[in-house]
């Protein structure tokens, strides 16, 4: 383990709230949290046909930086009465939605294909739990974008504080299911499960999950530039799209490295004249922000600069190699701690934003390093064609079956 990544886990591990059973408290199911009550979550006639409880729930937990913060999550249980010792939980880790505070699901509408994965979970008779990320929901607090320890606490926080709330309703079998960002989060609520003692984790399914962020940005300018190179432009388009996502994912990524250590400055990471385009990381969404950097590839290529794809820059020439960014991008990707439950890779093999090759070259062969049983325990499933949004909106059922399988083996 890294000197940064463990000293975050041991502040993290001694100073919240989230391990009394390590720090010498007690999870007895019945603390009532003093960040106070559950609130509704307004859904459509959809959800409200398969759910019960369906509730933006506040706690405390603590940031990276050591502070207590106040943290969201949303909760939905099913219908009915619980089986005995609560309803299993499933905790859905979300994509990329942007580092804003106006970008937390908990402060969106409840669309598809987070939905239809909600919906069928919850038919399957499990509650969900969907956190919004350390800083997401929060006006006061930053989001760390893709920082390994808060994505797992943020998780594990929100298993934790939710089973005190909602008592037995909710039960201390949990599994989790995300997707990109979520993905990466998944992948390191597996490596820190253990700090959640007093529960029974079944696994993990990671859908399309980020990991060597670097790597990755590389490969897809490289894919982008392929595409720029198209006779008479008809790749430009894809080209454009590509990139300003990728631009776009960079800004957030600079705003995490931020939040984690407030004296970064963007023209670490952006030029100067780029640097106001990456501020939008901290008050856009996602799409917004990449849509900034389509905007301004667009006007570099127009007059007066007529400038060409493959001459446009955002970021700095030498930006991998400063030690903020090299540290940051290094000691988040995830496969650093032993995971010992399953783990499906859920992978498209036409996704441009997490590349399949990043994935093939790099992630799978760290999590076969960290996983005692590989062979058995490391289920990798490429989907021929898929993009980063058809991998979910395509395969919802065979997803859900996933988490279901997990959740009914035998340990």
């Amino acid at each position: 383990m890294k000197p940064y990544i463990k000293n975050i886990a041991l502040t993290v591990l001694c100073s919240s709230v989230l391990f009394l059973t390590a720090c010498g408290g007690d999870d007895d199911g019945k603390t009532i949290i003093e960040f106070g009550p559950a609130k509704t979550f307004k859904v459509d006639s959809d959800v409200l046909a398969v759910v019960d409880r369906h509730d933006v729930f506040s706690y405390p937990m603590t940031s990276v930086t050591g502070k207590s913060i106040t943290a969201t999550t949303l909760v939905f249980t099913p219908k009915g009465t619980p089986p005995a010792g609560g309803w299993p939980i499933v905790v859905w880790a979300h994509g990329t939605t942007g580092a804003a505070d106006k970008c937390a699901p908990s402060r969106l509408q409840l669309e598809n294909p987070e939905k239809a994965l909600i919906i069928g979970l919850v038919e399957k008779g499990y509650a969900v739990i969907a956190p919004d990320y350390e800083g997401l929901g929060n006006d006061n607090v930053p989001h760390p974008y893709l920082h390994l320890t808060s994505a797992a606490n943020s998780l594990l926080y929100a298993v934790s504080e939710a089973r005190k709330f909602y008592g037995d309703v909710l039960g201390r079998e949990w599994s989790v299911i995300g997707w990109s960002q979520g993905g990466h989060a998944a992948l390191a609520a597996a490596e820190y499960q253990k700090a959640l003692t007093g529960y029974d984790f079944k696994g993990t399914v990671a859908i399309a999950p980020a990991s060597y962020l670097a790597e990755t940005l590389e490969y897809g300018m490289s894919v982008a530039n392929t595409y720029a190179a198209v006779p008479n432009g008809a790749g430009l388009p894809t080209a454009r799209q590509i990139a300003g996502t990728l631009y776009g994912y960079a800004a957030i990524v600079s705003s995490g490295i931020k939040a984690a250590k407030p004296s970064f400055n963007y023209n670490q990471s952006f030029l100067d004249t780029k640097v106001n385009l990456a501020k939008y990381a901290e008050t856009e969404c996602s799409p917004q922000v990449a849509e900034k950097f389509r905007e301004d590839i667009d006007a570099f290529m127009g007059p007066p600069s007529n400038g060409t794809f493959a001459n446009y820059k955002a970021l700095q020439e030498d930006f991998l190699f400063d030690t903020d960014v090299d540290e940051y991008l290094a000691n988040n990707i995830p496969a650093q701690k032993e995971i010992l439950k399953k783990v499906y890779i859920y992978q498209g093999t036409a996704d441009t934003t997490v590349p399949a090759q990043i994935t093939v070259d790099y992630l799978l062969p760290d999590l076969e390093k960290v996983m005692p049983d590989p062979l058995n325990d490391l289920i990798f499933v490429p989907i021929n064609n898929a993009t980063h949004q058809t991998i979910v909106t395509d395969y919802t059922e065979q997803l859900i079956n996933t988490v279901d399988s997990l959740m009914t083996a035998t340990n």
